[in-house]
């Protein structure tokens, strides 16, 4: 049979030849194209050789030991879509089933008219995340362009996206690390759960376990209501723990229990609960350190470190500066009603030449009162905030008359400064009170630009 581009492959897993006689007809007619397992093997090895959108198990009359079949489609088939046949009497291996992976579960008899609309339903689905997940990519391998180590962290986040293993992202303040877990979630088969962030530096030790976990009504003062806490907000999505290395010792102790068992109590309950939701943690701070000296658990760490992603900060990928700020100018027009479409050349020397201590975040800042302050369509160096512009010793070139071209700013500044030390003869503390800066910034100037007296 001709393969047809782009056809949907329909796995069906069940022992009831009937039953896949009549559901292969009906799927063929649809334009699916139609594997078949009866046995164990048979199933993990059409698994291990083919490319499948949606695998439909038959759990009646399949031993429960061989129900790990939906962990193994899932880990297999990143994104492929997993639907669940079981009698009245299979629920609880249904819900497991549903707790490690699969999308549906349907009742039989089922008619085979709604299981087809279940199909079509889990197949559009899969189409339209597959186009998101290109436009995404595209977007980011543009936005990452120019940066070997950016790109690097890309196709490492693209790979480990459809999974759903623990990720710890590292990396300094502002570097981007929610940013970077929210692409993870978007890429992810979790894209239609929550993503829910929790900041550990933030929340007191005492609170910790009711939010993390949630309460019952009457489980301590102030509780008046039952409240389901972030790890049921997440089920089905990610959950996103950042600032993980300030969790308390006994905070720690009860995240690691978590990630263990997946199964918790809310405070003042007896109900054992499960979720299905993806752990992406963040640190700015070195763990590895912490571990060393006793303040992090060792245990925990490589719960959370199945993969690591490591963002350096801005200052060392500076080829991205001039696409991040394209990307803040098109989202501060939006939000401002501007239309702001130029920046002017001194305004881009100031921000390529900038260290910006507080990576991303801080860009972003720089833009978004750039933007405010704009009067026309074009950003210029009196737009952008005095923290970057007031220890520059000169911002713009002399005015040339009849010339228009216009030295570098770099050599302007360096000729400027020159000059000063040559009729102060040398003398750093009157040159730098004469050029407005302090003597720190005229004698990194200094060596900056190779001026220090021989």
């Amino acid at each position: 049979m001709a393969v047809i581009e782009n056809q949907r492959v329909l796995l069906i897993y069940s022992v009831d030849a009937p039953l896949k006689s009549t559901a292969k007809g009906s799927f063929v007619s649809r334009g699916y194209r139609i594997l078949e397992a009866s046995s164990h093997k048979e199933v993990i090895g059409l698994l291990e050789s083919e490319s499948i959108d949606v695998v439909l198990v038959d759990i009646e009359g399949i031993d429960r030991q061989e129900l790990d079949i939906v962990h193994y489609a899932r880990t297999r088939l990143s994104y492929a879509e997993i639907i669940i046949l079981a009698t009245i009497n299979d629920l609880e291996d249904a819900t497991n089933a549903l707790r490690n992976g699969a999308s549906f579960y349907l009742i039989k008899p089922v008619a085979v008219d709604d299981l087809g609309a279940i199909v079509d339903k889990v197949s559009l689905r899969l189409s339209r995340q597959e186009e998101h997940v290109g436009l995404e990519q595209r977007f980011l391998a543009d936005l990452m362009a120019g940066s070997e180590s950016m790109q690097k962290v890309l196709k490492l986040a693209i790979k480990i996206a459809p999974t759903s293993s623990t990720v710890l992202i590292g990396g300094e303040t502002g570097t981007g690390k929610e940013f970077f877990a929210r692409i993870i979630h978007r890429m992810s088969r979790r894209i239609d759960g929550r993503f829910v962030a929790m900041n550990c530096g933030s929340i007191p030790d005492t609170l910790f376990e009711s939010e993390f976990f949630g309460h019952k009504k009457g489980s301590f003062t102030g509780a008046d209501r039952d409240k389901a806490g972030l790890v049921e907000d997440a089920h089905l999505g990610t959950l996103f723990l950042d600032e993980v290395g300030e969790l308390s010792p006994q905070a720690q102790v009860k995240l690691l229990r978590f990630l263990q068992e997946r199964t918790f109590r809310r405070i003042g309950d007896s109900t054992l609960r499960n979720v299905n939701v993806r752990i992406i943690a963040a640190s700015n701070k070195n763990l590895n350190k912490m571990i060393s000296e006793g303040s992090f658990r060792e245990d925990l760490f490589y719960r959370l470190n199945v993969f690591s992603l490591y963002l350096p900060p801005l200052r060392e990928r500076k080829n991205t500066i001039p696409n991040l700020i394209k990307l803040f100018v098109h989202r501060f027009n939006g939000l401002t009603g501007k239309n702001i479409s130029k920046i002017s050349k001194p305004a881009e020397v100031i921000l390529a030449n900038y260290d910006y201590p507080g990576n991303i975040r801080e860009l972003e800042n720089i833009i978004e009162h750039a933007v405010v302050l704009a009067d026309n369509d074009e950003i210029t160096e009196h737009d952008l905030p005095e923290s970057l512009t007031g220890n520059r010793l000169l911002l713009s070139a002399p005015d040339r008359p009849g010339d228009r071209k216009v030295a570098p700013l770099k050599n302007v500044e360096k000729e400027h400064i020159r000059k000063a030390l040559a009729y102060y003869e040398n003398n750093y503390t009157e040159t730098a009170k004469a050029l407005g800066v302090s003597r720190s910034t005229l004698w990194r100037k200094i060596r900056e630009y190779g001026l220090a007296a021989a």
